[in-house]
């Protein structure tokens, strides 16, 4: 069972998880991945679709991960990169997307099987959990607006 960082326990945070489980289902199903994982850029599981492997430690990887490519913007001179991919010796992928919603960071981590593609459906997922973060936004300011 993993450990995963509260979005909200009320009905509202409930339903957002099933909306952000739900892309990374979809995600997973389409590309045949072996994992897919929401976290924050702190390495927290927000959402996780996984058969075989520990969403707490991939997020925790992807954050350390994110932390290099950092370094490597800073002291490389590297632009903004929103990929890292690390690469097994069977070709097995783990692919770390970084990503901004509103003030937040967050990083979607997918470990893709060998000679998979995945850019495209990881770009499309990465548009709806935006989309998802963006109407619950939206929601909250149409709630402070009524009261």
């Amino acid at each position: 069972m993993s450990k995963k960082e509260t979005v909200k326990s009320s009905g509202a945070g409930e339903y957002l998880q099933v909306k952000l489980d739900n892309v990374l289902q979809r995600v997973n199903e389409e590309g045949g991945f072996k994992a897919s994982i929401l976290s924050t850029e702190g390495g927290f599981s927000i959402s996780a679709v996984s058969s075989q492997f520990d969403d707490v430690v991939i997020s925790a990887i992807s954050s350390i991960v994110q932390e290099v490519s950092r370094k490597a913007e800073r002291y490389i001179g590297f632009k903004r990169m929103d990929e890292v991919s690390l690469v097994d010796d069977d070709k097995f992928r783990l692919v770390c997307r970084e990503f901004p919603v509103d003030d937040s960071q967050f990083i979607l981590t997918v470990v893709v099987p060998p000679y998979k593609t995945y850019r495209r459906l990881t770009n499309v997922a990465i548009r709806d959990i935006e989309k998802i973060f963006q109407e619950r936004h939206n929601k909250k300011l149409r709630e402070n607006d009524e009261n």
